[in-house]
């Protein structure tokens, strides 16, 4: 079965992801799959899921497909999140963290494959999971903060791709910079904080890795290199204030 499910995703086109959706869809919890599109008809499968389908369309597009519930993307935050540049793009969830995705239509096949990932948690757990999600309620300091909490480490190569962004973000609104290499002098623009109980408690599997936080709620985290780091945390901020 396992060697069957690994070809159809060969087939598929599927690959391993780490993403966790932003709050606010309702599909934080349970399974789900998002079809990044602007054609409805790339969803045309979508009956054929065994879970939750949500086609994710661009603002201002109007369409239906049997099957699937229609989000409004504001500002492109959940494509960014999920690093779509192409449509369509099939994302799987499971406890709104993204396990596979594939750039191609939901077809009856690739939702048979889609079937099998949802049913199989051995194969297709989601990796690198956090213990704090979207819509957590911090404890502590932390209890009414609002801004971004950045895990960042001096020297590593990813996260000096994100120096530039994140002085320019320090500048523009509250950014706390979790460093677990005391002494350094990193990004003297942001507020600097040592703290390995952080990175132990929150599950943080390496940096750099970015949390976004309105009066104390996680509203949006990433894993890895953001290379739109900027764009999504200015829609955030936007979002926050038309609320």
């Amino acid at each position: 079965m396992k060697r069957g499910i690994a070809f159809a995703l060969i087939l598929a086109g599927l690959a391993a992801m780490a993403q966790v959706v932003p709050w606010g869809l309702d599909v934080e919890r349970g399974r789900a799959v998002l079809v990044f599109t602007s054609n409805c008809d790339d969803a045309a499968a979508a009956a054929k899921v065994k879970a939750r389908v949500v086609l994710v369309l661009p603002e201002g597009q109007r369409c239906q497909a049997e099957g699937a519930e229609v989000f409004h993307d504001p500002g492109g935050l959940w494509r960014a999140t999920f690093y779509v540049d192409r449509e369509p793009t099939v994302v799987v969830l499971k406890e709104g963290q993204q396990v596979v995705a594939a750039t191609q239509p939901l077809t009856p096949g690739l939702a048979e494959s889609v079937n099998q990932v949802l049913q199989d948690d051995r194969s297709y757990p989601p990796r690198f999971a956090l213990k704090i999600r979207p819509g957590d309620r911090l404890a502590g300091d932390l209890a009414g903060y609002t801004g971004l909490v950045a895990f960042w480490k001096e020297g590593c190569p990813w996260c000096e791709k994100e120096r530039d962004d994140l002085a320019r973000l320090c500048r523009e609104l509250p950014v706390l910079l979790v460093s677990n290499t005391p002494g350094k002098p990193d990004l003297p623009e942001c507020t600097r904080r040592g703290d390995w109980v952080l990175y132990r408690k929150w599950g943080i599997p390496g940096a750099p890795t970015h949390v976004w936080i309105e009066e104390g709620v996680v509203k949006w985290t990433s894993v890895g290199f953001q290379p739109e780091l900027t764009k999504v945390l200015r829609i955030l901020k936007d979002l926050r204030g038309r609320r």
